[in-house]
């Protein structure tokens, strides 16, 4: 059985571990010592932000988490991408934000279509001040029931 429920204090530790291999494996232009400088920080973050988990047969399998109306990450355990576990994260967001950003690197392809595909935009490109690589701010934006006549 599978489903998405809030974050508890007992998830930390797991998500900490797929944040940081999710990171390692998708961005392999970035250097492993900004992801290790960047643990504390997200270990503190992450209590405080809105996350959703998704839990498949007991398992932590991945996570999304929401700053206010802005995605700082989605991630899925590299053994469970490809199930839709991603998208059905994505989908959580879709219903309860009218409206959200984040970031993605334009190295990072595959995430970009990923989120592309699911009804997302690029609103400009950036350059990451940390990394001095390029980014996508894309953005979705529910679409207005159009009114009855």
């Amino acid at each position: 059985m599978d489903f998405i429920r809030k974050y508890i204090d007992a998830d930390l530790n797991t998500l900490m571990d797929i944040w940081y291999k999710g990171n390692l494996e998708a961005h392999d232009f970035v250097e492993q010592s900004y992801w290790d400088k960047n643990k504390s920080f997200v270990r503190n973050a992450i209590p405080k932000t809105e996350v959703y988990v998704y839990e498949n047969d007991g398992k932590v399998v991945g996570f999304v988490a929401m700053d206010g109306d802005y995605l700082a990450g989605l991630f899925v355990h590299k053994d469970y991408r490809t199930f839709g576990f991603g998208t059905r994260l994505i989908e959580k967001i879709k219903e309860e934000y009218d409206y959200f950003t984040l970031h993605v690197f334009k190295e990072n392809y595959g995430a970009y279509i990923f989120y592309k595909n699911r009804g997302l935009a690029i609103k400009q490109v950036e350059i990451n001040e940390d990394l001095g690589e390029e980014e996508y701010l894309m953005y979705y934006r529910k679409k207005k029931e159009e009114e009855n006549e």
